[in-house]
């Protein structure tokens, strides 16, 4: 299934997986800060090439989904990361370290924040079960010749991603049938983990079954043909029999939190992928739109009526800030703003803008008193440590413009 994507091939260790599934990892030839190093360096390449959207807003959406399903582990062998990919294919993928990607189109295929979830409960049970290990020492005759196919994929992506995927898969289409069935076997192992993960977690674990027959819906329509991941891992009737089987063992209704899913696609597509067909065309997108489109007072009056249905939105009131920012009502923009960081006082976007705005204003010292409180909280980001720089040069103070750099 293309849940796992372009890289999920190196997908490491840890200690946790249900009773019916092997645990390896005794015999791993990668150690910990080796895998890491790997699956970081390959997220910055992507991220070199301008693959990864680096918007704070959106990027912790994604994560807190990501976080959620892993809380119930015991044990974590590493941190994971959740990062968004600027690709309109339908696809996300897992690399070593527990760098977990996912593109923009898939999120523009689900159609609820639960089936997100069940991409990344899969993404993370590939992780959590080990399976690079078993490939690499099954099929070892593979690797060398995956591991550079993998290499060249990352290499080439920037530019032409469709030969990257070409690159990658022609490494794989060189092993043999019984790797592909291994392969197989291990996307029954995540489906059984991930369903495990989705039932300790706040989301609906029969979305798992829902995306997967969404797919081969648009499979059977030959919608996604083009996509290699679904000839070697197909959706099997199979699989999604024995998905809905495991969600009977546990049959007790359960009311899950109703969440604002649709206002984060809409967001997302208005920044990044504002020429997917979407079946839904909600208010809020429209006046997203009139905002591109510089038609800002009928989008302000949009964006208010919907605040008034939804108060607590912080989609919402962030659209309105902004749009009020492209109008030069900086001052109505910050208020808005330094409401929203009473309510979500660690939420990076909402400072970083504030911090902006001051900055026009030529008001350094509380713009450095906000930038300086993020930075505890947000260590290492380097948007925010631009932000400092500037500042400090601003305010003449060398010694800690250079302690920043």
């Amino acid at each position: 299934i293309i849940l796992c994507g372009l890289m999920w091939l190196f997908l490491s260790v840890s200690l946790h997986a249900d009773a019916e599934l092997p645990l390896l990892g005794e015999n791993a030839s990668i150690n910990l800060e080796k895998e890491i190093k790997l699956g970081r360096g390959l997220y910055l390449k992507l991220k070199e090439h301008g693959y990864v959207i680096d918007d704070p807003l959106l990027s912790r959406y994604l994560s807190d989904i990501g976080q959620s399903l892993l809380s119930p582990l015991d044990y974590r062998a590493r941190d994971y990361h959740f990062y968004l990919v600027n690709d309109p294919s339908v696809n996300a993928f897992a690399t070593p370290g527990g760098y977990i990607g996912v593109n923009v189109g898939l999120i523009a295929m689900t159609n609820t924040e639960d089936e997100l979830a069940s991409v990344l409960s899969h993404e993370i049970a590939h992780v959590e079960l080990m399976h690079s290990m078993q490939m690499i020492d099954q099929a070892k005759d593979a690797n060398i010749a995956s591991v550079i196919a993998m290499l060249a994929a990352i290499l080439v992506s920037g530019s032409n991603p469709d030969a990257a995927t070409a690159i990658l898969y022609t490494g794989i289409a060189g092993s043999t049938q019984s790797m592909i069935n291994f392969t197989r076997t291990n996307e029954y192992e995540a489906d059984r983990v991930g369903v495990e993960l989705l039932k300790k977690s706040d989301y609906n674990p029969a979305a798992m079954v829902d995306f997967m027959l969404l797919l081969q819906s648009r499979e059977s329509r030959g919608e996604l043909s083009s996509i290699e991941y679904i000839r070697t891992h197909p959706v099997s009737s199979n699989r999604v029999a024995e998905i809905r089987a495991r969600l009977k063992q546990d049959s007790a209704q359960q009311a899950y939190p109703a969440n604002r899913y649709q206002q984060f696609k809409d967001y997302l597509f208005y920044q990044y992928l504002s020429h997917v067909e979407k079946r839904r065309h909600s208010q809020f997108y429209e006046a997203l739109l009139l905002t591109k489109n510089g038609q800002y007072a009928n989008a302000e009056m949009l964006i208010r009526t919907l605040i008034r249905e939804d108060p607590d939105s912080i989609w919402y009131s962030y659209a309105l800030a902004e749009n009020l920012e492209f109008q030069q009502r900086r001052e109505e923009a910050r208020q808005i703003y330094q409401s929203l960081l009473l309510l979500y006082p660690d939420e990076l976007a909402i400072g970083v803008r504030i911090v902006n705005i001051l900055r026009m204003e030529h008001r350094e010292v509380e713009a450095l008193e906000i930038a300086l409180n993020l930075s505890g909280k947000h260590e290492k980001n380097p948007q925010l440590y631009k932000l400092l720089v500037a500042l400090y040069d601003k305010l003449d103070a060398p010694l800690l413009k250079d302690l920043s750099e």
